[in-house]
């Protein structure tokens, strides 16, 4: 309980004692004035000593109001001075707050600008990567091919070095052998034996086709080539007969087209006839 209600509980103690001092004044008419108006007058004196005693205890209740009331006053002064440093604590906080709220917009801005350069970055390193991996594969397949052709080069330069050895080899051979026509009397010059097929070649014909177009037996594999003349010969009855030349038109592996030269007919070719190479020189030497 503070001052003040302490003071009113005085208050309402003095107004019981005045209300109990008026009725027993008009208790006090219908007894002996002067007997009653001693014993009120010791009561009045006992009720004067009392209400000074509550009197003092009023102001010494009131001195310690007033020192109450300046304390708190001082208090509230201190509270007042401590409500404005709050307040500019507090302002000074908000502007804290508001510049690290600018600054938080700032670094998430940074890092949404970050994030999608990261992002921007990682698709590029996915494409690199990528581009990357092809290059290797190219460059395997590349250096695995340079071994190759590596490998092809020393082998073509083994195969050159062979070349060389089998050409100088031919070239003496020629040389020899231009010696050796030389000697015989015999010409060197290859295109007079163009048309001149491998000696003992044998072969038979196999179709005859209208226009003078024939088919023989024997192809590239018996050393026949395009150009090639060969004799026709029939044997019939332990007798043989010249039929003529044919011409080599067209060759395969076993088997050649060739057209029969008119100039040389002596008789129609037919199949089953005997084709071969007739050398008139060795003819003539026998």
């Amino acid at each position: 309980m503070n001052l003040l209600g302490r003071l009113f509980i005085v208050l309402i103690f003095i107004g019981s004692v005045m209300f109990m001092a008026m009725s027993i004044t008009l208790y006090a008419t219908h007894k002996n004035w002067r007997t009653e108006s001693v014993r009120l007058q010791g009561l009045l004196n006992d009720r004067t000593q009392e209400l000074a005693e509550l009197r003092r205890q009023k102001e010494a209740m009131e001195s310690a109001l007033q020192l109450e009331i300046a304390s708190q006053a001082n208090r509230n002064v201190a509270l007042a001075t401590r409500v404005r440093q709050l307040s500019q604590d507090n302002e000074e906080a908000r502007e804290g707050l508001a510049d690290l709220r600018r600054q938080l917009d700032e670094q998430v801005a940074t890092v949404a600008s970050v994030s999608n350069e990261t992002e921007w970055l990682r698709v590029r390193l996915d494409e690199e990567s990528a581009k990357l991996i092809v290059s290797q594969r190219e460059w395997v397949a590349m250096s695995t091919e340079l071994l190759k052709k590596m490998d092809e080069a020393h082998g073509l330069a083994i195969q050159v070095a062979n070349y060389q050895t089998v050409s100088s080899q031919l070239a003496k051979d020629y040389r020899d052998a231009v010696e050796v026509l030389r000697r015989f009397g015999v010409a060197s010059d290859l295109s007079l034996y163009a048309s001149q097929p491998p000696a003992g070649v044998r072969g038979t014909i196999t179709e005859v086709r209208p226009g003078g177009v024939v088919e023989i037996s024997i192809g590239s594999d018996s050393g026949i080539v395009k150009g090639h003349h060969l004799d026709v010969v029939r044997n019939r009855n332990g007798r043989s007969s010249y039929i003529g030349k044919i011409e080599i038109t067209n060759v395969v592996a076993d088997r050649a087209v060739a057209r029969v030269m008119p100039e040389f007919r002596r008789g129609v070719v037919q199949r089953d006839d005997e084709v071969t190479y007739i050398d008139v020189n060795e003819l003539v030497a026998h």
